[in-house]
């Protein structure tokens, strides 16, 4: 690390490429930093979005009219254009800092994952070993200057996703206490186990196999699905595969053995004999009414 007026500080700088321009969110710079006494930043704005981790002491941060105080593991977020002071409480004496500077289109909902929220820009707990060997790596791989610039992208865009994905189930963690009740949950998980049936139904998934993406025995998962979805699982993968047959019969020129196998029926006569169960005629018989 270098010395610096109010701190001893080891600076990243990074300059986005055309792959990580064609992804929601992407590296700007990054450092970390040991705080000599009096450390104090702004009032300053920034235009990217920064996430600060406490990796020891304690930090003051001034937002809009409000001061937090954060410990070790912490976090705090600065949002583009708006404005942010920080510094070392008189009390600190170990204060050390990494840092994330962050750009992109899909940045904001990902911090929203994270705990963070333009209104209360800190997330307790976030300095998980997990990040830390993570971020690590990460600036392992910063300043390693590889030559070929599309590889030394995909793997700091690699170690930049499985970053997110810890700091997201640490705050997930945290947030257990507080969060809604079992009710709500379930619907958010039952939009997800719809969607994950509309991805991989005409794949032949089974019951057994959504069942166990949801970590739940199959008798539960179905008794669940049910109460939120409105029909049982099977009737949703039947669903889903008729739609999309019907969505194929009448949009395209396939034909309907290449649809059958398409939709994963391992024969044309089962599938003409699920198309007639569901929609009371064959799927020639629709082709020609659509």
């Amino acid at each position: 690390m270098q010395e610096y007026d109010h701190e001893f500080a080891e600076f990243l700088y990074y300059t986005p490429t055309r792959i990580d321009k064609d992804t929601p969110f992407w590296l700007v710079r990054a450092g970390q930093s040991t705080a000599k006494p009096g450390y104090r930043i702004g009032p300053r704005r920034i235009e990217c979005y920064s996430i600060h981790f406490v990796r020891a002491g304690s930090l003051m941060v001034e937002y809009e009219g409000h001061t937090y105080r954060l410990q070790t593991g912490d976090a705090f977020c600065m949002y583009p254009n708006r404005t942010y002071m920080y510094y070392k409480p008189d009390d600190d004496h170990s204060l050390q800092l990494t840092w994330l500077a962050l750009d992109g289109p899909g940045m904001e909902p990902m911090l929203n994952l994270a705990g963070f929220h333009p209104d209360v820009p800190c997330s307790r707990g976030l300095w998980s070993p997990e990040v830390a060997n993570l971020i690590r790596r990460l600036f392992a791989e910063w300043k390693d200057g590889k030559t070929d610039q599309v590889a030394a992208a995909l793997n700091l865009k690699g170690l930049l996703y499985q970053a997110l994905s810890q700091m997201i189930a640490s705050s997930k963690a945290q947030d257990e206490p507080q969060r809604p009740g079992a009710t709500t949950i379930k619907k958010s998980k039952a939009s997800q186990w719809t969607e994950y049936i509309e991805w991989h139904a005409a794949e032949g998934i089974t019951v057994q196999q959504v069942a166990e993406y949801a970590g739940l025995n199959r008798t539960y998962f179905s008794t669940q699905f049910t109460r939120f979805v409105g029909m049982t699982p099977a009737e949703y993968i039947a669903k889903v595969k008729m739609d999309k047959a019907k969505q194929m019969l009448s949009g395209t020129s396939a034909a309907v053995t290449e649809i059958a196998y398409s939709l994963g029926y391992p024969t044309l006569f089962a599938f003409t004999r699920a198309f007639k169960n569901y929609c009371s005629m064959s799927p020639s018989a629709y082709r020609k009414q659509h």
